[in-house]
């Protein structure tokens, strides 16, 4: 007897793209020198040259679609982050955002919050800074999303801490 395996559908594995759109790994033979004023612009060397570029051209921050302000982003199987356009969202009271591109970055709430502090949380914004018109759809649609997540029953939300590793810059010494 012949058994019909069910198709999932196939899930994004990995992490996201580094600069929200397909890239490819090549090679470049660079003199020192500028690959010293390179990691001036910034310690990545390809996130110095796409800034390089996108600075000098006036091109677009990414040549794909817009990515939207507020998705879920697969991080593996049957995981996904809280991905926002960073530049459209605020600061909010528990809520950190953790850059992964030029405009995208990962939600990380404070010990001890949960996703309905961060509903509460765009609420209370919403109310007390009386925002321009951009940040209150974008903030509204955020807190749509929200509570369609919470709503949906194949969804679960669990709240973990995160490790975020920081370079600090070098000390000059004083003598």
């Amino acid at each position: 007897m012949e058994t019909r395996r069910t198709r999932r559908p196939r899930t994004r594995r990995g992490r996201p793209h580094k600069f929200g759109e397909p890239s490819r790994l090549i090679a470049l033979t660079l003199p020192q020198s500028v690959i010293r004023g390179l990691r001036q612009i910034d310690p990545d060397l390809a996130r110095a040259v796409v800034r390089l570029f996108r600075s000098g051209t006036g091109g677009p921050e990414t040549a794909a679609e817009p990515a939207q302000e507020a998705e879920l982003v697969s991080v593996g199987t049957r995981r996904a982050l809280i991905a926002v356009n960073r530049r459209a969202i605020p600061e909010l009271p528990g809520v950190a955002m953790i850059p992964f591109s030029e405009t995208r970055a990962f939600l990380a709430l404070s010990p001890g919050t949960t996703l309905a502090d961060l509903e509460l949380a765009i609420v209370d914004y919403l109310d007390e800074f009386r925002p321009a018109d951009a940040t209150r759809r974008t903030l509204t649609t955020l807190r749509e999303r929200l509570r369609h997540w919470r709503r949906d029953p194949a969804l679960r939300f669990e709240t973990r801490s995160i490790l975020v590793a920081e370079t600090v810059p070098a000390r000059t010494t004083k003598r």
